[in-house]
């Protein structure tokens, strides 16, 4: 609180007196109590972090001994080992049951990346159904597979590292391989490798960091990172870790803290994988809650100065509060608030001031409302004129099919195309709602590749597999087929083979996710990243984009625009593997 004080007169003399005392206290308090209480907090919140981490370690042997379970389960299989016994006489239709069984393991588990069955001679039998072995690969000189025979039968667990088995297929996993000994004989038949992947493992750290920078990473005995949040920023040196040191503290046995600068790095280590795991708190996630200690010293210090200074501030506070109180509320002006004064305790003076400031806000919050609608409206109109663009072009080529096929007199092909047409654009026109139900978007979808279907006849199919409780949920119309159109034109199109669209759809706790999906050509992770970065940028900013990516930003925006920024697209492409467009909506009833 400040105060206009003559310097020299009684009143500055007092004041003077006051603001030593009220800060001489502030500061032996804080002195006195500031270093015990930090320390009780730090070590109070390093045992419970310390505690968490323990359970960290439970969990993550609890799943790793799941999946050694399953590896246990596949390699005892006597259906597994009189194939590999016999692999020399075997058929080919049991050369497929088993890659059918193996199959099965990786659809029944979302972290199974995948599983091979590795000959002594190198051969690779996979799970995966449709992958190529790298002709490259020495697969007899991988750590996984000469860790599992040095086992012996018992599980060799890995530390992460790229698998490049598999042609094409480049993913960082977490292998956990083990030797298949013959259940009658006690022969050595193979290794059986199964790779994680990374989801679940970094589910379960994440699951159990206190703070907002705390994390949780993982090495193996000889300091090699498992598992990192940040694997690829550590992988190129531009994030480290004090891995020696940690690795010197459990050698030294003189505790299971490390810290560093304002980190400290607790461990504890997996009897089942010999795994380290570490978790990383930082000292201002420790100490949040210090900031109301604060408060309250400098609550206690604010009594002091009102009892001392009691006498003198009755005359200055009935001027200087209000006139605070009403700077503090113009100041929010400046963050784009407008808070209003309301009834406020003055002079005469002071209040006609803040009815004027009311008034100012008042008109000033009228306007701001009425150029947010203003913008609304430009957003929608502009959407509505590019979805407009895109339309025409689609129905010349159509009619140019449809003249084609009458002077070529296919009568019944141009009946098909022209009814799927015009139930095409009467599903687009929906008498003028742009909300409509999902089973009338899909119906509108089945039309344009009805029409496309016989445009470019053979050049590809499609399947259609949305979740019938699905049908009656709200959806913009004109959602789907502009993924439609790009997965035909910028995917199929430009691939050789034939094309593959399949449209899924499924319900989650609250959203409905549906993919569009095709076996295109894909693009590169430059093309993908300049894609994502058009679609999600604001109109206002928009940079030039191909026809394909306006009509995904256009999709992208009308639904962030009708539904919130929470719902919209996501892409994911790699080259030569086609692209998934996933339209994320919310689940809720639709409304009639």
């Amino acid at each position: 609180m400040k105060f206009n004080i003559i310097p020299g007169t009684l009143e500055a003399r007092i004041y003077t007196i006051f603001t030593i005392m009220v800060f001489a206290a502030i500061f032996i308090m804080q002195m006195v109590f500031f270093r015990f209480t930090m320390d009780t907090v730090r070590s109070s919140t390093l045992e419970n972090n310390h505690t968490l981490l323990r359970q960290l370690v439970v969990q993550i042997d609890f799943y790793i001994s799941s999946v050694e379970r399953i590896s246990r389960t596949i390699s005892g299989d006597l259906d597994i080992q009189n194939f590999l016994e016999n692999e020399g006489d075997a058929d080919p239709g049991e050369f497929r049951e088993i890659r059918k069984s193996l199959n099965n393991y990786i659809k029944a588990r979302e972290d199974i990346s995948d599983i091979l069955i590795v000959y002594h001679d190198g051969t690779v039998i996979s799970g995966d159904l449709e992958a190529r072995v790298n002709p490259w690969v020495s697969v007899l000189d991988m750590d996984w597979y000469r860790g599992a025979l040095e086992r012996g039968g018992q599980t060799f667990v890995s530390s992460s590292h790229v698998q490049n088995i598999i042609a094409g297929r480049y993913t960082w996993v977490v292998s956990l391989s083990r030797e298949i000994i013959s259940g009658l004989t006690g022969d050595s038949l193979g290794v059986l490798l199964v790779d994680l992947k990374f989801n679940r493992i970094e589910e379960l750290c994440r699951s159990l960091v206190v703070g907002a920078k705390g994390y949780d990473f993982i090495i193996d005995r000889e300091g090699n990172y498992v598992f990192h949040p940040t694997q690829q920023l550590v992988y190129s040196n531009l994030r480290s870790e004090p891995v020696p040191e940690i690795l010197s503290l459990l050698k030294s046995r003189e505790g299971n803290t490390y810290r560093e600068e304002d980190r400290y790095f607790m461990v504890e280590t997996s009897g089942l994988t010999d795994w380290h795991i570490v978790g990383v708190s930082h000292d201002s996630d420790m100490i949040t809650d210090w900031k109301y200690v604060q408060i309250i010293y400098g609550f206690i210090g604010l009594i002091l100065f009102l009892v001392v200074g009691l006498a003198t501030n009755r005359i200055s506070s009935g001027i200087t509060k209000p006139m605070r109180h009403l700077q503090d509320i113009m100041k929010t002006v400046e963050s784009g608030e407008f808070h209003l004064v309301g009834e406020i305790k003055a002079t005469e003076e002071i209040r006609e001031l803040a009815r004027d400031y009311d008034i100012m806000v008042g008109r000033i919050r009228e306007l701001v409302a009425a150029n947010t609608r203003e913008q609304e409206l430009k957003r929608k109109s502009d959407l509505k004129a590019l979805q407009a663009q895109i339309n025409p072009h689609f129905l010349y080529n159509t009619l140019d099919s449809i003249i084609w096929m009458g002077e070529m007199g296919q009568n019944r092909e141009v009946v098909k195309m022209t009814s799927a047409l015009s139930k095409l654009f009467r599903i687009s026109i929906s008498k003028g709602q742009e909300i409509i139900p999902i089973r009338d978007e899909i119906a509108h979808v089945q039309s344009y590749l009805t029409i496309q279907g016989m445009r470019y006849q053979d050049k590809f199919s499609y399947l259609i597999d949305i979740d019938p409780d699905l049908h009656e949920y709200p959806i913009l119309k004109i959602t789907l087929q502009p993924l439609v159109e790009n997965a035909i034109y910028h995917g199929i199109k430009e691939s050789e083979g034939r094309g593959f669209i399949h449209i899924s759809g499924q319900a989650g706790d609250d959203d409905i996710m549906i993919k569009v999906k095709d076996n295109g050509k894909g693009m590169t992770a430059e093309e993908l990243e300049e894609l994502v970065s058009g679609i999600e940028t604001a109109p206002e900013n928009r940079p030039k984009l191909s026809r394909q990516g306006m009509g995904l930003r256009n999709v992208h925006q009308r639904i962030r625009l009708y539904f919130g920024t929470g719902y919209g697209l996501s892409c994911e492409s790699s080259l030569s593997s086609g692209t998934v467009i996933t339209v994320r909506l919310p689940l809720k009833e639709w409304e009639r």
